[in-house]
């Protein structure tokens, strides 16, 4: 009997990519916004000191952070404001051993294009939506091939 799924015998590992930037919760919004901006990044994890995910900050919450900021009087507040303060605290994490397929399922029906991957609680990547979809794709391409063969 074989799975018709695509992509059904991959795992998260085979989609992860490497974090090149992570946040302390003290770091300043401006430096949130900054770094999501010349790096181009949708998403930056927030991790505390053993590395463990603490929240998120997506392109969303920082645009969110800047409208919010350009309608209050002044906007000293904004200046003050840190990750922790803009952050989603509860964040969904997969490992690198759980099925593609799940944390793709997991991604669509939380409607979240990322998700942090953990290992025994420490960051130690992200797969997105484009990343699962092109593994699941490829995956199956290949196995199709060999199949052929």
């Amino acid at each position: 009997m074989t799975d018709e799924t695509p992509g059904a015998s991959l795992l998260v590992e085979d989609a992860i990519e490497q974090v090149s930037y992570r946040l302390s919760p003290e770091t300043p919004l401006a430096d949130v916004i900054d770094l999501i901006v010349s790096k181009r990044v949708g998403a930056l994890p927030v991790v505390g000191e053993r590395s463990e995910v603490l929240g998120i900050i997506t392109s969303g919450d920082a645009l969110d952070q800047m409208i919010r900021g350009s309608t209050t009087e002044g906007g000293a507040s904004g200046d003050r404001l840190t990750a922790r303060d803009v952050m989603t605290r509860t964040v969904l994490c997969v490992s690198e051993g759980q099925s593609l397929i799940e944390a793709a399922h997991m991604m669509v029906n939380k409607k979240v294009e990322q998700l942090p991957v953990v290992r025994e609680g420490e960051l130690v990547g992200m797969i997105t939506r484009s990343k699962v979809l092109r593994a699941m794709h490829t995956g199956t391409t290949e196995l199709e091939g060999e199949a052929k063969s």
